[in-house]
Parts: C-alpha cells; structure tokens; sequence
C-alpha cells in the first residue's frame, strides 16, 4: 500500500481517482487543485507517489515535477493529462515524472502505472550505487522532430542494455513512438546492434513503435 497525494482541479476527476486508488489498496493522504506551497504539503503528509494533472489552473506542471523531484528525490510522479503530445510527454519523463497517463484515466491504466514504478527503496538505494558514477555517461536521449534518439555511448554490456530497457520502458506510452538508436562505435556493425537490443526492439515493435539503428 502506498500514500498517495493527489493534485487535480476536476473534482470529478479527483472522485474518480479517489475511488480507483482505494480499490487498489492505497491510502490518500491528500488532496489539492493547484501545486501552491507544493512543497511544505508534502512534508506534512509524507506521500509516496503524487498524481498530477499536468495543466492546472495558472500553474506550470513541468516546473512543479522540477522542483518536487529536486527536494524529494525518492518521491514518485504519476502524470495525468489530456495531452498526448510526444513533446510534452517526452519533457515530462525527462525533468523527473516516472508515469504518463492519457485522460479519460480508468482503473487498469492506474493498475498498470503502479505496477511500472513501484520499487523497493532497498533496490533504489542499490540501483544508485552501483550507477551513481556511469549512469549519466551511459545514454543520453535528444527529441528532433518527432523521433527520439537514444545515443548509447558505453559497449553494450548487462549494465548498459538494462539503462536503455529502463529508459525505453518509460517512452512507450507515446503515440506514435519512433526511437532512433545511435551507437558510439562506428566500426561495430549493425548486425551485432541489433543482436544486442534485440529483445528492446521487439518489446518497442510490439507496442507499435518504429525502430532505427543509425550509424
């Protein structure tokens, strides 16, 4: 069971959500229509997991992902929008968010996000150690027009296909999906690239995405 705080300006979408979660054995411990004094909220009432609509009233969703994930790093972010933009999904994922959920929300698509991001914190604390150092040298992922690029600039071993499986994990929700992979060695041939990726690749096809190796 997780503390879930919830930050929505549709009551009835709060309702909705409200219900859902208690049928799926959570606790709320909170909810809010705007991110104001997001912060101090969430010391006082401790949450393990936030959903948050994306577009509140005068508020700007992005900055508050920035700045909950700056203070409570261990705190997971369920979005909750209209969009479907893969700009906004893609800039949501990367400042921080751990889920993206398309509105109209029911209760499998919450049932799913919770079985995506629930983690133990013995595993966090493990995962951070054994990459705090590489992680950010492994991949780095750019959006161009549409297609996101994943630059993959470490050989091709366990460690390294686990970051781009995480990091592809997270992009699936996006329609339409296109991931373009870009390999930091020019003389490894296409061939053993796709070898290496090639559950990841099938995992992206089957979710209806296109895939490229780049050279």
């Amino acid at each position: 069971m997780s503390k879930i705080l919830i930050i929505e300006d549709n009551i009835n979408i709060r309702n909705v959500l409200k219900k859902y979660l208690k049928e799926l054995g959570h606790e709320i411990v909170g909810e809010f229509d705007d991110i104001f004094g997001i912060v101090n909220k969430c010391q006082k009432l401790k949450p393990d997991i936030i959903t948050l609509d994306l577009y509140l009233k005068n508020t700007d969703g992005i900055n508050a992902i920035k700045l909950l994930k700056k203070t409570y790093p261990n705190l997971k972010i369920i979005v909750i929008s209209v969009s479907n933009k893969k700009t906004e999904i893609f800039k949501a994922l990367n400042y921080g968010a751990d889920y993206f959920i398309i509105k109209p929300v029911d209760k499998e698509k919450l049932k799913k996000a919770f079985e995506k991001i629930q983690i133990s914190q013995s595993k966090i604390s493990k995962i951070r150690r054994l990459y705090k150092r590489e992680e950010e040298n492994i991949l780095d992922v750019k959006n161009f027009n549409s297609t996101l690029t994943i630059y993959i600039k470490k050989p091709l071993n366990g460690k390294t296909i686990e970051k781009i499986n995480k990091v592809v994990d997270g992009l699936l929700i996006i329609k339409p999906l296109k991931i373009v992979f870009s390999y930091f060695d020019e003389d490894e041939s296409v061939g053993k690239i796709e070898k290496s990726l090639n559950d990841i690749i099938i995992k992206i096809r089957n979710h209806g995405g296109i895939v490229e190796i780049e050279k």
